[in-house]
């Protein structure tokens, strides 16, 4: 997983991180760690991570992968109900996940 900090006033991608930064002043986007940063820069060359803002909104919002992980719930909450055998949240998590595969089928 990659956590993209953008600052779209000035069109740029702030931070790429492995770990997500609490409090971060700038919009945060998770994406898994094989989508796509590289920018053509022409005569063959290809550079990871020099796409602006704008190029990599327009790359995640076309990618219903990159869309499903962030809105998954959280992973910790679905082991937390395993460990307390609470099935009530075990059936609300499934319920939650299959309603982002719903939001964000499939091309």
């Amino acid at each position: 997983m990659k956590y993209l900090y953008l600052d779209t006033e000035t069109d740029k991608i702030i931070l790429i991180a492995k770990e997500k930064i609490e409090n971060h002043p700038n919009t945060e986007y998770a994406v898994s760690d094989t989508f796509d940063l590289t920018k053509d820069m022409g005569d063959g060359l290809f550079l990871e991570g020099f796409l602006t803002a704008t190029e990599f909104l327009n790359r995640y919002n076309a990618d219903y992968v990159s869309q499903r992980v962030a809105a998954y719930p959280p992973m910790e909450d679905y082991l937390d109900a395993i460990v307390k055998d609470d099935s009530a949240a075990i059936a609300k998590y499934k319920s939650d996940c299959l309603a982002v595969k719903t939001a964000y089928p499939k091309e």
